[in-house]
């Protein structure tokens, strides 16, 4: 079978074009996120070939990298995320199906002691479950779930009165019986780095957060990350890391490296409070301002948001971000175990107990 596509094969610099997209795409994992400490000898050379020719002058792999290079950033960040979620979605289901066979050996049990076939026991309960349900419970779930839900009481009770017996029929077939998961939770490595902290030095759980001071969902969840601190003041420890989200936020990038600046001078979050108390004011006079009335020295401060290095230090934070799948702020890490958003205090602080069950913290 001929399986060439002339019309392809023969388009002027068609072949040339796919050569230099699969280049490009071969040495993206070496370039985007290549280590400060520079370029490889075998890099270079990658980059001084030539990839195309104008009027017999030769146009390199680098000035198309250079050209490309938010796209092919955007495009690694792409390539980590879906990684990232596919290892994320392999340990739900290992640990949807552990549960699943726990109840089903559970349901066989009982199902024996019954004298009914498990199809049988099962439906059984779940009828006398919903039968049990009580509109005073019913009225609770539509009142504690408004605003999530959707459509009307009528059409949506019969769904909710299967949702609670099922939930009640979990409770009740678990209950009496010593259950233990030995499967560790979904974790990556991540690092903290030398980003400003607060907390227990020697803490057991760790809680890495990505943050921008422009941006609104970050500050909701100060309150949240300060009660944490308040109630494990030993047992936590709070690393502030930086990514600001360039595309959405325009002060963004200039709040994190005044940030870096603060905690060279050691009033990193006296800066960050008034920060994100101020949101909307975040303009190059604004920081130097609230840098003022946080107590740092007005000339120093100046000095480092014109160094040479602050940006960068900036870009290291979002990079190791985006190595363990930042995309959007606030994310914490509770000793590596991911949360997007702004969690409320309760998932937070279910975490960390579970953390500390497990140190042994």
């Amino acid at each position: 079978m001929n399986t060439e596509i002339p019309a392809q094969k023969n388009r002027p610099g068609w072949a040339l074009h796919a050569a230099l997209y699969a280049v490009l795409l071969a040495v993206i994992a070496l370039l985007v996120l290549r280590p400060e400490s520079g370029v490889s000898a075998q890099e270079e050379g990658v980059q001084e070939q030539a990839a195309a020719r104008l009027d017999g002058v030769d146009i390199g792999h680098g000035e198309a990298l250079e050209r490309a290079a938010a796209q092919l950033d955007q495009l690694e960040q792409q390539r980590i995320q879906c990684d990232l979620q596919v290892d994320s979605e392999r340990h739900q289901l290992i640990e949807r199906t552990l549960e699943g066979i726990v109840r089903d050996r559970l349901v066989v049990a009982a199902a024996g002691e019954a004298d009914l076939s498990p199809e049988a026991w099962r439906e059984a309960e779940m009828e006398r479950l919903q039968a049990e349900l009580t509109d005073e419970e019913i009225d609770t779930f539509f009142v504690e779930n408004e605003g999530r839900i959707r459509g009307g009481r009528e059409e949506l009770e019969p769904q909710v009165r299967v949702y609670l017996a099922q939930q009640r029929f979990v409770e009740d077939l678990e209950e009496g019986h010593e259950i233990e998961y030995l499967l560790d939770p979904y974790r990556l490595s991540v690092e903290p780095g030398t980003g400003p902290e607060r907390g227990g030095a020697d803490a057991p759980v760790t809680i890495v957060e990505w943050s921008d001071f422009e941006c609104p969902y970050c500050k909701s969840v100060l309150p949240t990350l300060e009660r944490i601190l308040e109630e494990y003041p030993d047992e936590v420890r709070l690393v502030f890391r930086h990514f600001p989200l360039h595309a959405i936020h325009p002060n963004a990038q200039a709040a994190a490296e005044a940030g870096v600046c603060a905690q060279d001078l050691g009033a990193f979050w006296e800066l960050h409070d008034l920060m994100f108390e101020e949101q909307d004011a975040l303009s190059l006079d604004d920081l130097k301002d609230k840098a003022e009335r946080a107590g740092l020295d007005a000339e120093a401060f100046a000095a480092c948001l014109e160094a040479e290095d602050t940006p960068d230090r900036v870009e290291a934070d979002r990079r190791a971000g985006i190595l363990v799948g930042v995309n959007g702020t606030p994310a914490l890490f509770v000793n590596g175990r991911p949360l997007a958003g702004a969690v409320a205090y309760e998932q937070l602080a279910g975490v960390v107990e579970d953390e500390l069950e497990r140190t042994g913290g």
